[in-house]
């Protein structure tokens, strides 16, 4: 039995809290599942104290997944994906990625890689885009199993999110807080990331240190090695604008081995659902939010 997992949410950071919000409800499917505001506890959990009264909007899919949660700070610079340590991309289970990829077109969603099949697995097919918060997605329609891995196949249109991706400088590190967090299972391999490469402007075929992560729930954490790229810029007391934090389930915060943020407490709302919740950081710098599973 895995400890960890699965992840259930990540969290956007956006200049424009209302057209993002509208982007995502307009073109993936999502509704409201919580429009509320940052509370002093989750400030404080969080530790940006200056973040309490935010606005913060958690939508969810028609299958019932709160896979996305949007922080509005008008003051937070642009994100610049592919270049910036900590939480990467969000890889979100999608039914049909060609038929989501002709709905984009002319959205608020850059399409910054078209549909294709991966270069080791002809049942798994994605496209990544550039959201309205310099966010990355990677849009991927799985359609069998692609063991040695355990991920799932979509249930609606765009389901959940199942594989958040991080950047960090030395992937051993990176691998290492995931292992304090109970997770048992990893993989670590060279591969070719062909977003990366478009991005960065290098070699089409250069192959970059990666290591994959199994969680619980058919869920996986990628952890990327990059090494030219930068931390994310300050921000007033907030977070930086993109993927601030992705929030995960855990079966007993008090047998993890990881330093939080501040001291675990008890949180409510919809996500939360009153249970204990605990943030650290990962080896890129990015915020991992971890709530104790309802037993």
């Amino acid at each position: 039995m895995i400890p960890l997992g699965p992840s259930i949410t990540g969290t956007l950071v956006t200049s424009d809290l209302k057209q993002t919000v509208s982007a995502y409800c307009d073109f993936l499917s999502t509704s409201v599942y919580e429009d509320t505001q940052v509370s002093p506890e989750q400030a404080v959990l969080w530790g940006k104290p200056k973040l309490a009264g935010a606005s913060v909007v958690t939508l969810v899919s028609p299958s019932g997944y709160p896979w996305v949660r949007i922080i509005g700070h008008p003051e937070v610079l642009p994100a610049k994906p592919f270049r910036e340590l900590g939480w990467m991309a969000l890889e979100v289970l999608v039914a049909d990625v060609d038929a989501l990829a002709a709905r984009l077109a002319g959205s608020q969603f850059e399409i910054f890689r078209a549909p294709a099949n991966l270069d080791d697995s002809g049942d798994v097919r994605a496209m990544q885009v550039i959201g309205p918060a310099g966010e990355v997605l990677y849009l991927t329609q799985v359609n069998a199993e692609i063991p040695p891995f355990e991920v799932p196949q979509a249930s609606c249109d765009v389901d959940r999110l199942f594989i958040p991706v991080s950047c960090c400088l030395r992937r051993d590190e990176g691998l290492a807080v995931y292992q304090k967090l109970g997770a048992n299972q990893s993989w670590s391999f060279d591969t070719r990331i062909a977003s990366i490469n478009k991005a960065l402007g290098l070699n089409p075929e250069m192959r970059h240190p990666v290591a994959t992560v199994q969680l619980a729930g058919r869920s996986m954490v990628e952890i990327d090695q990059l090494g030219v790229a930068k931390p994310r810029p300050p921000s007033g007391g907030g977070f930086p604008a993109g993927i601030a934090m992705v929030s995960f389930l855990v079966d007993d915060l008090d047998a993890l081995s990881v330093q939080p943020v501040s001291p675990p407490r008890t949180l409510p709302g919809k996500l939360y659902r009153g249970q204990r919740v605990m943030v650290c950081r990962g080896a890129g710098g990015e915020l991992i939010e971890l709530i104790q599973a309802v037993q």
